[in-house]
């Protein structure tokens, strides 16, 4: 009995690489496989750069080798290189035939997205792994992990939106307080100017009035105005004496005339004779 079980692992195996060999030269598998082996002694030294050389020249001989794929995803991991893993990895899943191998490779896509901190496609990789390998329970809490972790990142992410949007209301705010604050200040600026121009208009009316009164255009009209009444002959008055009286008037001037002159000649004749006498 045991020996029928090891011909028929020996046939399944024996078909299996008869399946991926398909179509494939003898050399060239024969080489993709000889770079396996060497990538795998490197990588067991820890000389994963050299392994990861190594496991690309194996993939180059045949771009359809599983392990070549999945064994680049490692070393690519191990160094750290998370997208590069990540893309083996998802090659490697496209490539596996057996349900354990897709399970796998998607618990390792998982891992590769869950180190570049992107939860959500971390979590659509292990719940692939879960619908393939629902007894995983290491894979089961790796997706729970993840779960908590994503809520919690999902909560920080919210309360920092929150804290922006406060921040931006809080500034506009105080931009909003500010244009108030100019806006008043310029207005004050305003009624100020309006005051001061006021001001500076009853003065200039005031200046304007008094200008007006020490005007010399003023001045000569009235000056003018004085000449013209101080030279205006005065008009001559009616008489209201008839001829004969106006005769009479004339002819008492003539006789009033006459007797002061005798007067004066009498005064003339006395004063001679009182020189003549003191001479004497």
């Amino acid at each position: 009995m045991k020996k029928l079980w090891i011909l028929f692992f020996a046939i399944t195996t024996f078909s299996s690489f008869a399946q991926e060999d398909a179509g494939l030269p003898k050399e060239k598998l024969y080489e993709a496989k000889k770079q396996l082996r060497e990538g795998n002694k490197l990588y067991e030294k820890n000389k994963l750069e050299d392994a990861a050389i190594a496991y690309q020249k194996s993939l180059a001989e045949d771009g359809t080798y599983y392990k070549g794929a999945y064994n680049l995803g490692n070393a690519y991991f191990q160094q750290k290189k998370y997208k590069e893993a990540g893309e083996q990895y998802q090659l490697a899943n496209k490539l596996a035939k057996s349900k354990e191998n897709k399970a796998k490779t998607s618990e390792l896509i998982g891992d590769t997205f869950k180190k570049q901190n992107d939860l959500e496609k971390a979590l659509q990789a292990y719940k692939q792994a879960l619908l393939k390998n629902p007894k995983d329970d290491i894979l089961r809490e790796k997706f729970v992990a993840a779960k908590k972790e994503k809520e919690k990142q999902d909560q920080q992410n919210k309360d920092n939106k929150d804290n922006k949007d406060q921040n931006k209301d809080n500034k506009d705010d105080k931009d909003n307080k500010g244009d108030n604050k100019d806006q008043n200040k310029d207005n004050k600026g305003d009624k100020d100017q309006d005051k001061k121009d006021d001001k500076g208009g009853d003065k200039d009316k005031k200046e304007d009035e008094n200008k007006d009164g020490d005007n010399p255009e003023n001045k000569d009209d009235k000056g003018d105005k004085g000449e013209d009444e101080k030279e205006q002959p005065a008009q001559p008055k009616e008489s209201k004496l008839s001829p004969e009286q106006i005769q009479q008037l004339l002819e008492s001037m003539n006789n009033e005339e006459q007797k002061t002159q005798k007067k004066v000649n009498a005064q003339k004749v006395n004063a001679k004779e009182n020189n003549n006498e003191k001479d004497w």
